[in-house]
């Protein structure tokens, strides 16, 4: 009798291809990772979904000028306090009204 059982597992074939080229790349297999996962879940008695923070369009667009503008050095800063920020602050937002 074996000392390992098997689970037959339902995937996406995108996922499958990935987390394979992925473990290669790692040095390691996909029974691996599976398992260490699963002694993961038996210790903890939990389980965690994380899903990767996307910015919507308009804040994605919004990020990319800010990364240009910063870029390019147009931005004011650093300050030593806060003070000193606040009077930036006011100095450039009253001379735009």
């Amino acid at each position: 009798m074996s000392k390992y059982s098997v689970i037959n597992l339902k995937t996406d074939p995108e996922l499958k291809k990935l987390a394979a080229k992925t473990a290669d790349k790692l040095g390691i297999s996909i029974s691996a990772v599976l398992n260490n996962e699963l002694r993961r879940f038996a210790t903890e008695q939990s389980v965690t979904f994380d899903l990767p923070e996307v910015p919507n369009a308009k804040t994605a667009k919004e990020l990319a000028a800010s990364k240009k503008q910063i870029e390019a050095g147009d931005y004011y800063g650093p300050f030593d306090t806060a003070e000193d920020m606040l009077v930036s602050l006011h100095k450039h937002t009253n001379s735009k009204q």
